[in-house]
């Protein structure tokens, strides 16, 4: 009776079925921190997606995600095409990944650098700078943020009227059909 070696950390398991679940909005920066996560050991599309959703959200970066998920960027672009749900859920991740950049660029503008000063080795001053740059480089984005909402509104504001000058047309349109009728 020969016995076959089976591999390391592999143990016959009964098949049990998993519970359906409904798959997250957005997924969490928590549920990102798993390190050393591995890819699903049976890669479904959604299982794939779920854990590139958590790869794109501990990164920032989708081509890295992408690989430690051992898909192309361009499969992720595929994906946002064609499925809203994902779509959603990649736009609420890159939310929350602008959110975390624009927080951390707000310290550092703000924030004030301390150095140590030393003279003949001896601890003499601490000087303290800020970063300008750093704070101009944030004010512009908010200028930027600023006129972009503002030819966003104007945009809408036309296509309201534009909206309503067609609903005017076709009520008036409405009107000449039932007066013409006897």
């Amino acid at each position: 009776m020969s016995r076959t070696a089976r591999p390391a950390g592999r143990a016959c398991l009964p098949a049990t079925p998993e519970p359906a679940a409904e798959p997250p909005t957005a997924i969490s920066l928590s549920a990102a921190d798993a390190p050393d996560a591995a890819p699903p050991k049976r890669p479904t599309r959604a299982r794939l997606q779920t854990f590139f959703l958590r790869e794109f959200a501990r990164s920032g970066s989708l081509a890295d995600a992408a690989a430690r998920t051992g898909i192309a960027p361009r499969t992720v672009q595929r994906w946002r095409a064609s499925n809203i749900a994902f779509a959603g859920r990649y736009d609420a991740v890159l939310e929350t990944r602008v959110e975390l950049l624009e927080d951390a660029a707000m310290r550092r503008a703000l924030g004030r650098m301390s150095r140590p000063v030393f003279h003949r080795g001896q601890h003499v001053a601490n000087v303290e700078r800020h970063n300008d740059v750093m704070l101009m480089r944030v004010l512009a984005r908010f200028d930027r943020l600023r006129e972009r909402r503002a030819v966003d509104e104007a945009r809408r504001a036309a296509n309201a009227d534009a909206v309503d000058d067609i609903r005017l047309l076709d009520e008036a349109s409405e009107r000449a059909r039932w007066a013409s009728r006897p």
